[in-house]
């Protein structure tokens, strides 16, 4: 009877002593992996961080494990605010767990790399350790990615000509102004104006004076708005503004700015020009269809009373 005891007891020992070996084993393998990596690696918790690699270290500001592991409360305070990216407010404290259950569907944060002090994006993916409540985190640098495809984003709403925004841009302002202005109970006007005459200008200077024509008009018309207002190129010599929180009087007057300052401005190989104004201001029940007939009518009236004039409807 007394040998089944030693025996038992020597069991548990062994197997003591086993688990041990193995979470030494396991501890030196997620230790060898993690310095491995070329992209940041992080094994953390949900709560805490328990190791990062030199990667990692370098791209968050610190010189060691043991300054990162005693200055860092969470890594959320890393991540900048940014739309489309994981930050402190997307899931909150449970944000490691929150990504892990996404099955890693395209989850990125922007960082600012304090090694060199450039804005960076990554994609991060998180595995859970098995049998355990530690998470591998994995930063993939797309920094190239997301770069290329702001740059293209760009492009497909600015004008090339003007540098001003186009009328696809202003579609999607339209679009989420009469979505919003409902909810806000807020107004918003328009201004839509173009240049009195412009194949003329075209006909009598050629088409590259006219280009620098409506360049310089992009110029100086946007000089002379907040930077709340949207200006863009609606199309060929037509601009269009747009102007939060303005009446259709407040906008009328800034109409008669633009148009003062136009009248005034040498124009280069041209000299003297002149533009013809609509205006409008959102009406309770307005459909974008309708707003912009209403502007649209409004322009054309100033172009058949004799132009360089502002119309208010």
């Amino acid at each position: 009877m007394e040998s089944l005891y030693i025996y038992a007891f020597l069991a548990i020992v062994i197997w003591i002593v086993a688990h041990y070996l193995y979470k030494i084993r396991s501890a030196k393998f997620i230790q060898s992996f993690i310095d491995s990596q070329n992209s940041i690696t992080i094994l953390s918790t949900v709560n805490k961080v328990k190791n990062i690699n030199e990667i990692g270290l370098k791209t968050f500001g610190f010189s060691s494990l043991k300054s990162f592991l005693t200055e860092t409360n969470t890594l959320l305070n890393f991540f900048l605010v940014e739309e489309g990216c994981l930050d402190k407010y997307t899931y909150g404290k449970n944000w490691i767990e929150k990504v892990e259950q996404t099955k890693n569907q395209g989850v990125k944060v922007k960082v600012r790399s304090k090694e060199d002090g450039l804005l960076r994006y990554f994609q991060i993916k998180v595995s859970q350790l098995q049998g355990t409540k530690e998470y591998i985190l994995i930063f993939t640098d797309i920094s190239e990615i997301e770069r290329s495809k702001n740059e293209l984003q760009k492009t497909s709403e600015i004008d090339p000509l003007t540098k001003i925004y186009n009328r696809v841009k202003v579609n999607e302002f339209f679009d989420n102004l009469f979505v919003n202005v409902g909810e806000s109970n807020q107004t918003f006007s328009v201004i839509l104006f173009d240049i009195d005459h412009f194949k003329m200008i075209n006909d009598t200077y050629g088409h590259n004076i006219g280009d620098k024509v409506l360049f310089e008009l992009a110029r100086l018309t946007q000089s002379l708005f907040r930077s709340t207002d949207t200006l863009a190129r609606w199309g060929g010599e037509e601009f269009i503004i747009i102007l939060k929180n303005t009446t259709a009087e407040q906008a009328s007057m800034l109409a008669n700015r633009v148009r003062v300052a136009i009248d005034q401005y040498p124009f280069e190989g041209v000299g003297h020009l002149s533009c013809s104004f609509g205006v409008t201001q959102y009406i309770l029940g307005d459909t974008k269809a309708n707003f912009l007939e209403r502007v649209d009518k409004a322009l054309y009236e100033a172009k058949e009373n004799g132009r360089d004039q502002v119309v208010r409807k």
